[in-house]
């Protein structure tokens, strides 16, 4: 029994369960959403800097190629010389369980076998094995190139999973209720921002429309039937900001 003394396990505790699954998986998705804002905002600043006249990157006094304001190197080694992994050494708790532990549900088996070459519980071994709680803070005690991959996707990849499944509700018809129960649902983060849930007019997938830094993004949250993996893949790994084929649109 609990304190209010219903009994464990009752529909109203599953209910409530569900809601603060749902209402973390949703909080987790806006966090990265955010991230992936702030990365985008310093990349374009960067670039900018780089791009403006008279302003050199690299060479030599005289002149010589890299002070012409041209990026060194492919795009990719632009955007990892500018990732900031010292951020990974101490990471609040809080944001540290909802992003790297409880977050860790928020992908797939499969994507995370296909990114990390590992099984979930394979992945959650390896940053418990890194980090270690002191006071309010996950510090890293150790560090290397596999660990730093693992944190940094799961700190900016858009690849969900669906925020949840059939076997985390009581049946078909309870599934679909839920999806239809959520339809025009808002939820009001810290930091002032809304996002909005939404079944569009096909009424078999959920969306949401998030707001990071305040611009609006939508995101598949539960794909339609038949809705194909790779369309998903593509829809999810979309950055905020650029438009992409998504049943939510």
């Amino acid at each position: 029994m609990n304190g209010s003394g219903a009994r464990d396990g009752a529909p109203e505790d599953r209910a409530g369960d569900l809601t603060a699954l749902i209402r973390r998986r949703i909080e987790s998705r806006y966090r990265r959403l955010c991230f992936v804002q702030q990365e985008l905002a310093k990349l374009d600043a960067a670039a900018s800097e780089t791009a403006s006249p008279g302003t050199e990157t690299s060479g030599t006094e005289d002149g010589a190629p890299g002070g012409s304001g041209v990026l060194p190197g492919s795009f990719e080694d632009f955007v990892f010389a500018r990732i900031d992994f010292s951020i990974y050494k101490k990471i609040d708790d809080g944001e540290f369980r909802l992003l790297f532990e409880e977050g860790l549900d928020d992908y797939s088996g499969e994507y995370l076998k296909e990114a990390f070459g590992m099984g979930r519980e394979e992945v959650r071994d390896a940053i418990a094995a890194a980090y270690v709680k002191i006071g309010p803070f996950r510090v890293c005690k150790k560090a290397g190139l596999t660990l730093l991959s693992i944190m940094r996707t799961l700190h900016s990849s858009l690849d969900f999973a669906p925020l949840f499944h059939r076997g985390e509700v009581s049946g078909g018809e309870q599934y679909r209720a839920l999806i239809a129960a959520l339809d025009g649902v808002e939820i009001r983060h810290g930091d002032g921002m809304t996002t909005r849930l939404f079944v569009p007019h096909q009424g078999s997938a959920l969306c949401g429309t998030f707001h990071p830094l305040g611009k609006a993004h939508t995101l598949t949250l539960i794909p339609a039937p038949g809705f194909t993996a790779w369309a998903a893949r593509a829809r999810a790994s979309a950055v905020p900001g650029r438009e992409t084929h998504s049943p939510c649109r």
